[in-house]
């Protein structure tokens, strides 16, 4: 579909000719040009930690990708759907979702993750929903940022993501990530058609400008980087100086690091000397994105020190304090205790000065000694908007659900749900 929201001139092409010119070919890039004024693809990866199969009229299942569908936004507005309420998957573009189809074969079993750059936290939430046995730290230097990882992480119910807002400069831990992702601040021109500010926004000042930038960020990945851990990296840029000579440059540097060749399908279009893969939108069905995956030979091996953690009272589950709250955590390592937390898990109790219920909402998401209450679809939208909802039976505090998905809490009084959803997450759904 050819959409309205932009359109490209002489000047746009030209730009953008001269920056795919060293990996693309003619074809590639008239590919590239012809579609640049097209809608962007919109499409979601499945929440694995339900049991939830979608069945939106428009859905499109990826050949490759198992949990990887593609979606008209036009015609399924599926981001104010009662089962996205739910958690059942998370909207991200198809081009960010496969570096995590790469990297899941690769790592070792309970490996523990860092995201450098991650609000709002899409590449490891990709990466968890494919590895559930995985430990995620994804960090944003903003804490508004890092704190809406932390909503979708709880949305999912992650209890194994924990948000983290620090300067990535700044982490003091050496040497114990089994992988680190660096989704690098760049000149994104490879979001054209989401962003169309960009073709006016790009210049080769901005790009010089954020070189040193990725080039350091570089370096402390490296250095958080465990003997035989690998290292995702990534941009939103179409310029291989941001890209594979970014590559070139710190493989020079670190001879104890090597490339893994990524197999060259239809739609990848391999970088300059063979470094990583471009995405373009118009030749793959996403938007545009380079990465490549490296791989530490030498180091120190990960020996971080696992916490015995308090066992909850109601339902089993982890327990970890921290600021005076308590969270549900699948695990906790001693050295990462002290850093600065949006939410080191998932929150047990509400800690507001008058909470209607005294479990926060996030607790609805992994609570095993609540009862679970179906809803129909028209109940859950109703919920969802703040109403209560009809419902005989025993009185107490009770968990709605819709399709497998757990909506959020409420108590049974009088044939009536009160409803305890906070107001910040009420939505009107369709």
């Amino acid at each position: 579909k050819t959409g309205v929201h932009m359109k490209t001139d002489t000047k746009d092409s030209a730009i953008f000719s001269e920056l795919l010119s060293p990996y693309c070919s003619e074809e590639e890039k008239e590919q590239f040009l012809s579609h640049l004024d097209d809608t962007p693809v919109s499409s979601f990866i499945l929440n694995t930690y339900h049991n939830y199969t979608p069945s939106f009229p428009s859905i499109r299942k990826d050949e490759e990708d198992s949990l990887l569908y593609r979606f008209d936004k036009e015609e399924d507005r599926v981001g104010k759907s009662v089962e996205h309420f739910g958690g059942g998957f998370y909207i991200l573009d198809p081009s960010s979702a496969l570096i995590s189809l790469y990297l899941a074969p690769l790592l070792k079993k309970d490996f523990v993750s860092l995201d450098l750059c991650g609000a709002p936290g899409g590449k490891t939430i990709a990466l968890d929903l494919r590895r559930r046995d995985g430990f995620y730290l994804c960090n944003d230097i903003s804490y508004p940022r890092a704190d809406e990882i932390r909503k979708n992480a709880e949305r999912l119910g992650l209890d194994n993501l924990l948000s983290v807002s620090v300067d990535p400069m700044k982490f003091a831990l050496e040497e114990c990530f089994d992988l680190v992702i660096l989704d690098a601040p760049c000149s994104g021109s490879g979001m054209i058609r989401k962003e169309p500010k960009m073709a006016l926004d790009y210049s080769k000042e901005k790009v010089e400008r954020l070189l040193p930038i990725q080039e350091n960020l570089f370096e402390k990945a490296y250095s958080l980087l465990a003997k035989g851990g690998y290292l995702a990296y990534s941009t939103c840029s179409l310029s291989t100086e941001e890209d594979e000579r970014q590559v070139e440059k710190f493989l020079s540097h670190h001879p104890d690091m090597g490339e893994i060749k990524i197999p060259l399908k239809e739609g990848y279009v391999g970088g300059e000397n063979g470094h990583g893969i471009h995405l373009l939108p118009g030749v793959y069905q996403g938007e545009g994105i380079y990465f490549t995956i490296l791989k530490k030979k030498d180091g120190r091996s990960n020996s971080l020190h696992e916490l015995a953690l308090a066992e909850g009272k109601e339902d089993g589950s982890l327990r970890f304090r921290y600021r005076k709250n308590e969270y549900i955590v699948s695990k906790m390592y001693e050295e990462f205790t002290s850093l600065p937390f949006a939410a080191p898990g998932l929150k047990v109790y509400d800690s507001s000065e008058h909470p209607k219920c005294s479990f926060d909402h996030a607790f609805s998401k992994v609570s095993s000694s609540l009862p679970l209450l179906p809803l129909t679809r028209e109940e859950a939208i109703s919920y969802a908007s703040g109403n209560e909802v009809k419902s005989q039976g025993e009185d107490g505090l009770v968990i709605l659900t819709f399709s497998g998905l757990r909506l959020g809490l409420g108590k049974r009084t009088s044939g009536k749900i009160k409803n305890y959803l906070p107001k910040g997450l009420r939505a009107s759904l369709l």
